[in-house]
């Protein structure tokens, strides 16, 4: 009787637990997994034209707008973005987006803006393909723009592995955390590099770039945080054209620079020995960044500092010398060289419900670039030393931009205005004030002001005969019916007034930008 009672057991255990199982097991899973996921998508239409008079569109028309804007009067295009979002419970995330186009008066006909796979997982992240990134510790919509990397050009293709949001250091109280990057890719405008294919000219460039910040400051525990950060960009590779690599060779028709796994690693880490920097080595350059922020219950307030430098005497205050003997050596200039160059910055938050949001006020210098040539004042010979650091610009890779425009702040005017198809700075030392502020009435009035001067004095190697100037204005509305999601209607008046600079004078213009956003998931 046992052994037939225990046998009984075991099949009707059996029986009652398949009667609770689903027919379709797969239900089970995908509910147990929605049941810890969060998932995001949001498709986006938008429509936008320009119409100008003058020389070129108003500036704030096409700067600070990840390339998507044409200088010329007379631009428009239509664009259609899908971006969205999954993060499982084990708190492992994959995001994507694709953002394409088409557009008229623009450098592309058709044009893919934007096309990517981001996968996270806790505080790391790898991105891969072309994405949108903005300049750190700036305004998006209020600042001129980053030194080193503004949102003023197109997207990047590239493979970037990131520390993308604050992660805070369990050591010293958990009042220190950091945060960074490193990516490599390629720049995607060789066929506006080589537009004059008889001038000299270098394309099919690669993308390198790497930043560390260390932020200071536990917002639970204090209303004050600092931030300390440096990151660099490089151009490197590619293959030149019509060009002496050195200066009493020959004009090589092609030569192909290095981009083998041994250039990937000297770009990673460019800290050559005393005369071992060659122009084979890429151009790389950088800023460093210094913020002090308050962020109180109602108001914030942000002063920020940022340093642009071309080489190591910008960077660290040092350069190469000659002794009698012809040796090269380092030798330290401390914090006398070149530090008023750079950005200086105060941006103010204040409550939502106020007509004024937000305030930047903007100061910046680039006059200074290590002097015209530099000579040290104490060896008992003086002994000359290399200046005029040409921001934004190379001797191979002619600019710092993407499809001639910089990749930095664009009030250094952009290659893609020069008239005579010129692809370096004519415009690199100058001394701008700017100032922007935005708000609005509710959650459906929105608006923007930017003014932008600025005194131009060329380039060390041509100066301006006369100082150039330049005023700049945006005056822009946004209405949005139906709130966040719906449709928005942003209406923008821009003027450019001024002389003596490449973007010319009397720029006029009015640009009406229809866009719908959807909030799918």
């Amino acid at each position: 009787m046992e052994k037939k009672r225990y046998g009984r057991c075991p099949a009707l255990l059996l029986f009652f637990l398949f009667l609770s199982v689903p027919m379709n097991p797969a239900d089970t899973i995908r509910t147990r997994a929605n049941a810890g996921m969060i998932r995001s998508l949001n498709c986006r239409f938008e429509s936008l034209g320009a119409l100008g008079k003058g020389d070129y569109a108003p500036f704030w028309f096409t700067s600070n707008r990840q390339g998507l804007n044409s200088h010329e009067n007379g631009s428009g295009y239509l664009r259609f973005a899908a971006i969205g979002e999954t993060v499982l419970p084990d708190r492992f995330g994959v995001g994507y987006g694709v953002d394409l186009g088409v557009g008229t008066g623009l450098q592309s006909d058709c044009f893919i803006h934007q096309l990517y796979a981001d996968f996270n997982y806790r505080w790391v992240g790898l991105s891969i393909g072309a994405r949108e990134f903005w300049g750190e510790l700036k305004n998006r919509d209020l600042s001129s723009g980053g030194l080193t990397w503004s949102g003023n050009s197109r997207p990047v293709p590239q493979v970037r592995l990131a520390l993308p949001e604050y992660t805070r250091i369990p050591l010293l109280g958990g009042w220190f955390s950091v945060k960074g990057h490193v990516a490599y890719g390629f720049y995607t405008d060789s066929k506006w590099r080589s537009r004059n294919p008889d001038a000299p000219y270098t394309d099919r460039l690669l993308y390198h770039s790497k930043a560390a910040f260390l932020r200071f400051g536990d917002v639970g525990r204090s209303p004050i945080h600092a931030t300390l950060g440096l990151e660099m960009y490089s151009q490197f590779g590619g293959t030149m054209h019509n060009r002496k690599l050195m200066a009493n060779e020959e004009v090589l028709e092609e030569y192909r620079l290095p981009n083998g796994f041994r250039a990937y690693r000297d770009i990673l880490l460019p800290f050559n020995e005393a005369g071992g920097q060659t122009k084979e080595n890429g151009n790389s350059s950088g800023s460093w960044h210094l913020s002090l922020d308050y962020i109180g219950e109602r108001y914030g307030l942000r002063a920020y500092y940022e340093h642009y430098y071309e080489d190591h005497s910008g960077m660290l205050g040092i350069e190469y010398k000659s002794d009698l003997k012809g040796e090269k050596d380092f030798v330290f200039y401390g914090f006398r060289r070149n530090w008023f160059d750079g950005l200086f910055g105060i941006e103010l938050n204040l409550p939502e419900e106020l007509p004024v949001r937000d305030v930047v006020l903007e100061v910046l210098n680039t006059r200074g670039q290590s002097g015209p040539v530099y000579r040290n004042p104490h060896a008992t010979v003086v002994e000359g030393v290399d200046g005029r650091d040409g921001f934004y610009t190379h001797e191979l890779y002619d600019s710092y931009t993407h499809w001639g425009y910089a990749i930095g702040n664009p009030v250094l005017v952009s290659p893609v205005y020069n008239d005579d198809d010129d692809q370096r700075f004519k415009s690199n030392r100058l001394l701008m004030f700017h100032a922007g502020i935005d708000g609005g009435i509710g959650s459906c009035y929105g608006y923007r002001i930017m003014v932008t001067t600025s005194r131009h004095w060329g380039t060390y190697e041509d100066p301006y005969n006369e100082t150039g100037r330049l005023t700049s204005c945006l005056v822009e509305g946004t209405w949005l019916p139906s709130g966040a999601y719906g449709w928005r209607f942003r209406l923008s008046l821009g003027l450019d007034y001024g002389r003596g600079t490449p973007m010319g004078n009397g720029n006029k213009g009015v640009m009406l930008s229809i866009s719908r956003l959807w909030n799918i998931l």
